[in-house]
């Protein structure tokens, strides 16, 4: 599993990249990734999750449930297979805590590294297609102090 997030550090996914504290049932990682933001990846073995706690920062109820609908649509069957997170060997859900939309993948058959591609691709759709629909571009300019006139 950590080898997956080795493998996207070293192809420049990431822009930083360290392992943080590990234990037999749970191992985190940082990561220096969209809008030069660090990013903690929690492997939990034992509930058999991976979860970025924050995905989005200070976002909205309202963005919150939008994030949890394009979660679920990602399990789609229309989708195609690269871009889907297969119901059956993976389940997504998003929370928001503190102001802060996180997401955990449940893995259901035991294949993490499935599991650390699919939330990867999950978290980086977010970042180039969900927050580009056009309903979120106060909430990029706010919170990533985007210069309006470059966006």
């Amino acid at each position: 599993m950590a080898g997956a997030l080795e493998n996207y550090a070293t192809r420049g996914v990431f822009r930083g990249f360290s392992r943080g504290p590990a234990s037999k049932t749970r191992a985190s990682f940082k990561m220096l990734w969209h809008r030069g933001r660090m990013f903690e990846f929690i492997l939990d073995a034992r509930r058999k999750t991976l979860r970025i706690p924050v995905v989005l920062p200070e976002v909205s109820a309202e963005i919150c449930e939008d994030l949890r609908q394009f979660a679920a649509s990602r399990q789609s069957a229309g989708l195609p297979e690269h871009r889907r997170i297969d119901p059956s060997k993976a389940a997504v859900t998003c929370s928001h805590r503190g102001g802060n939309a996180g997401v955990t993948l449940a893995v259901r058959d035991g294949d993490y590294e499935y599991g650390v591609r699919k939330l990867i691709g999950l978290v980086h759709e977010v970042y180039m297609a969900f927050l580009y629909d056009g309903r979120y571009y106060d909430y990029m300019v706010k919170t990533f102090d985007l210069d309006p006139d470059r966006m």
